[in-house]
């Protein structure tokens, strides 16, 4: 799969929560299940992201979900928790980057060519990226959605001036490892015996569109 990611013009210094509602307006992806469709859940989710051209914007919405979240430290088992996910590799290489948030805004970013010793961020570029959550309860579900701003700077093993016409591979994902009934939603289908996230070999295509282009909320 593929897609093209929008550019959004706006302040850089704007706060979270208004980029949260100016990326409504653009795409949404769904995360399915159909990589491990023998695990099943009742948990949906989906995603938005757009660019400033200095900063990538990601916007997660999870529906149905069950609550269960930790104040951890930064950098650790995140994915144990409610847990949205954004893997990305730059260029030919092998090694990306796995961008981990729980529902309580606490993240975790690694960086490597597998999934084992992979060499974890400085908690002070982790801290960098912006996050807002919005939630709600009703009837036992547990309705959540994340905004993440990431700016360039988070890709410390690269040097990036922008991301205008930039292509990338990368995949997006819902899990909670640690929930009663574990699941492991993604957008681009994974074939593998069971769950796994590191597989840079099934991530997809993204463009990030130039910053003279048209943006999504003028085409809509």
């Amino acid at each position: 799969m593929n897609l093209n990611v929008f550019y959004l013009q706006e302040d850089p210094y704007a706060a979270a929560d208004l980029l949260s509602e100016k990326l409504r307006v653009y795409p949404r992806y769904d995360l399915t299940n159909n990589s491990w469709p023998q695990i099943s859940t009742h948990c949906t989710a989906d995603f938005t992201i757009a660019h400033t051209g200095k900063d990538i914007l990601l916007h997660f919405t999870v529906y149905n979900d069950y609550f269960q979240a930790v104040q951890r430290p930064v950098n650790s088992e995140v994915h144990l928790d409610n847990c949205v996910e954004f893997f990305i590799a730059f260029g030919q290489s092998d090694h990306y980057y796995n961008i981990e948030f729980n529902c309580l805004g606490i993240g975790k970013i690694g960086y490597g060519n597998q999934k084992l010793n992979r060499v974890l961020l400085p908690e002070a570029v982790v801290r960098q990226i912006k996050t807002v959550v919005k939630a709600t309860v009703i009837e036992g579900a547990f309705n959540w959605e994340m905004t993440m701003c990431i700016p360039a700077g988070t890709f410390v093993y690269h040097e990036i001036p922008g991301f205008s016409d930039m292509t990338a591979r990368a995949n997006f994902y819902k899990c909670g490892d640690g929930l009663p009934h574990p699941h492991y939603l993604c957008w681009n289908k994974i074939t593998s015996p069971g769950p796994d996230f590191h597989r840079p070999d099934y991530f997809g295509d993204i463009h990030f569109l130039p910053v003279n282009s048209v943006s999504a909320a003028r085409i809509s």
